[in-house]
């Protein structure tokens, strides 16, 4: 509203400008009236914009307690019909801004047996992605995107003689529905799977 008042303003002051300024006489004489002028002054005030930041350590810290607990369910690799339990828990140190990802796959697990939990540990004051190794996987990465979709890749599997493994989810609170894929080194499909994880309590 103020702009407009301000443009009306001008409008006026260039019509008053612009207005008839021929000589006129007054007493027979010739007197000649200068054009007036008006200054006008124009003021603008800028206010900057109101900037947020955010802390991408402390976000990141923030989410991962929201998946914070126990999760208990179970794999089952659908092209050979094996199965088995899983269990995962997700411990989270605000403090100093680690997480610590702890994966238990029970049964026969690439044909070799029970293994070994499967820990990572996150740093999350980085955006990852976050490297690992273990004797099941050997090395993998873990990526998350802002969506809260995961992905964890493992390579060059020794137990399946160079095979690669990738599993997709996507992080949720109420559980996890995960799709793996193994793929053979010189390219196409060896097996394929799913794990499902629900909140314990």
């Amino acid at each position: 509203m103020r702009k407009l008042a301000l443009l009306t303003l001008a409008l006026a002051l260039a019509a008053v400008a612009c207005g008839d300024d021929d000589a006129t006489s007054t007493t027979g004489s010739d007197t000649t009236s200068a054009p007036s002028t008006t200054s006008t002054t124009t003021s603008t005030t800028t206010t900057a914009a109101t900037t947020t930041t955010v802390d991408a350590t402390a976000a990141r810290v923030a989410a991962a307690m929201e998946y914070a607990g126990t999760y208990t369910g179970e794999w089952r690799n659908t092209t050979f019909g094996s199965t088995g339990g899983a269990d995962m828990s997700l411990e989270v140190d605000a403090a100093t801004a680690t997480a610590v990802l702890t994966l238990d796959l029970g049964g026969s697990v690439f044909g070799g047996g029970d293994p070994d939990p499967i820990v990572t540990e996150i740093d999350l004051s980085t955006a990852g992605p976050y490297a690992g190794t273990n004797d099941l996987f050997d090395d993998y990465t873990l990526e998350i995107d802002t969506d809260g979709v995961f992905t964890l890749t493992a390579p060059d599997i020794s137990q399946l003689t160079g095979m690669s493994m990738v599993v997709e989810g996507a992080l949720d609170p109420a559980g996890f529905d995960l799709l793996y894929t193994i793929n053979h080194p010189a390219g196409g499909l060896f097996a394929e799977g799913t794990m499902t994880l629900a909140p314990v309590g």
